[in-house]
């Protein structure tokens, strides 16, 4: 008995494990040297819209993917150094969001 998964299922699990190693490289480098309380809300931030995306892959819902994408791809230009992880994080999200839009509309 063999269990096929499709490519939508596939790009949920990589928005789940994408957003989970988000939140561990920016715990990681939040105690780097000139930590002020912004940089505690900007990841604050980025984490939380990071997770509203993946409640979305896991719930299908297309418009809290949308909202994580956006959120990562505006901050990610934001800041370049958190950028570098938040941009791909903002692309399998809205793979994501793409690919589950087009499952719902047919």
């Amino acid at each position: 008995m063999t269990t096929e998964y499709s490519t939508l299922d596939v790009l949920r699990g990589a928005s789940v494990v994408a957003v989970v190693l988000l939140t561990a490289i920016l715990i990681a480098i939040l105690p780097a040297p000139g930590y002020r309380t912004s940089r505690l809300v900007l990841f604050l931030i980025t984490i939380g819209l990071g997770w509203v995306g993946a409640v979305g892959a896991v719930l299908n819902r297309f418009r809290f993917l949308l909202i994580g994408a956006v959120g990562q791809f505006l901050l990610g230009f934001w800041n370049f150094t958190i950028g570098l992880f938040m941009l791909p994080t903002g692309i399998i999200l809205l793979l994501t969001a793409l690919l589950l839009r087009e499952r719902s509309d047919t």
